[in-house]
């Protein structure tokens, strides 16, 4: 018994020392398989590792130019997101003297309503300080908007982006329908996205009667799918900070409408016409054409109780004040006009300088754009583009491409 227990031990001892022994041999080749197989990807861990290097160090520059954005935003006195007016450049700003006499003057001249209009021109101001747009007597403004006759057989197509205005788009039919140009040489197109009433539906009965009832070339309306845009109340569409989203999202739906559009038919001009305009002159064509420019905005306004008041502050002139402090600013900060006190000169105020106006930035409560134009490349950025974006991005890319850019003061059109 002693014995067989002793050779029983010995076995068991000798095949455990084995299992070891077989252990130890099978780590160290796994270890030489391994490094001769890391040997070999040697050359991939590099690129893996020179990628991760360049990752750190574009985040890095990253952080670097955002915190060089926030110190300079901070150093003007308000901290922005991307979007900003210039208020932010003068809120420690004092008026200088010339300034605060422009505003006496002011006082006179915006008294003048439609009841007791004004017997001559205002002079251009400095920079735009007052919504206010003095009335002009009926005699002088007319001389600003003669025609000579002539013969037009230019093709015009009218686009009109549209979301949840449903109820607007009877008025919008009315006032085309009232348009004097040939409407045998007009076409209508509807682009509608995002809509969360039957503006798409009425849309399609409205083209329906522009060409069957009222004599157009053509009229048709055409769903998008554009995603993105702000939703929501009137005061989360409108806000400041919601613009660079908004704005890019209606530069998306417009091009998109620009290149159906220019598809349908050789067209001339490109007439870009909000579906909420109240009233258009029944002229609107012929003038916008008078200037025979590449792009032209006529003033868009809005009445309240006696008085005119500027609504598309997109159509304006920069001045000397208003590029000084563009100057350093960081290439994607968008400037919004309308929320706050301005630098620049809004079309309505440019009506000292005449019938035609050269502008910097275009709003697009009717714009008039040659549709060679378009065919060679300008759109509406949905990007920051010399810190303006959609009908204002449009209106520099142009002057970029050597297009040119005016506007007609005494020509208007009134808004809901």
């Amino acid at each position: 018994m002693l014995r067989r227990y002793l050779i029983t031990m010995c076995s068991r001892r000798s095949l455990t020392f084995l299992f070891y022994i077989n252990l130890c041999l099978l780590g160290i080749v796994l270890i030489v398989v391994y490094d001769l197989k890391m040997t070999a990807d040697k050359p991939n861990a590099q690129k893996a590792y020179d990628r991760w290097k360049k990752i750190r160090s574009d985040f890095d520059a990253y952080n670097k130019e955002r915190a060089r954005q926030d110190a300079y935003l901070m150093k003007k006195g308000r901290q922005m997101d991307a979007v900003v007016g210039f208020d932010y450049f003068n809120k420690h700003k004092e008026k200088s003297g010339e300034e605060k006499s422009h505003d006496t003057a002011n006082d006179l001249i915006f008294t003048a309503n439609k009841f007791a209009p004004l017997n001559f021109v205002p002079k251009v101001p400095l920079i735009s300080d007052s919504d206010i747009v003095p009335y002009i007597s009926d005699n002088i403004t007319k001389e600003y908007l003669k025609l000579l006759p002539r013969t037009y057989k230019e093709k015009i197509v009218i686009l009109t982006p549209v979301c949840d205005v449903s109820k607007l788009l009877k008025n919008y039919m009315e006032q085309l329908a009232k348009l004097s140009y040939p409407h045998d040489l007009i076409s209508v197109y509807f682009g509608e996205d995002s809509s969360s009433d039957r503006t798409f539906d009425m849309a399609k009965l409205i083209a329906d009667d522009l060409k069957n009832k009222h004599g157009f070339r053509d009229a048709a309306a055409f769903h998008f799918n554009v995603t993105g845009g702000i939703h929501g109340d009137w005061g989360d569409v409108h806000s400041r900070t919601s613009q660079h989203e908004r704005r890019a999202h209606i530069a998306q739906a417009r091009n998109r409408l620009t290149k159906i559009g220019l598809k349908k038919g050789n067209f001339d001009y490109v007439l870009w016409i909000d579906s909420d305009i109240k009233t258009l002159p029944e002229d609107l064509i012929q003038q916008l054409m008078f200037p025979n420019a590449d792009v032209t905005v006529p003033s868009c306004l809005f009445e309240r109780d006696d008085y005119k008041r500027n609504f598309d502050k997109n159509s304006w002139r920069e001045t000397p004040g208003s590029l000084e402090d563009q100057k350093d600013l960081p290439k994607d900060i968008l400037l919004v006009e309308g929320y706050t006190s301005t630098l620049r000169i809004y079309l309505p105020d440019l009506r000292g300088e005449g019938r035609i106006v050269p502008l910097d930035g275009v709003g697009g409560c009717s714009l008039l754009v040659k549709a060679s134009c378009h065919k060679r490349g300008l759109i509406f950025p949905d990007y920051v583009f010399s810190h303006a974006i959609e009908t204002e991005g449009l209106a520099k890319m142009a002057i970029v491409m050597g297009y040119s850019v005016v506007g007609l003061p005494f020509l208007e059109v009134f808004h809901h």
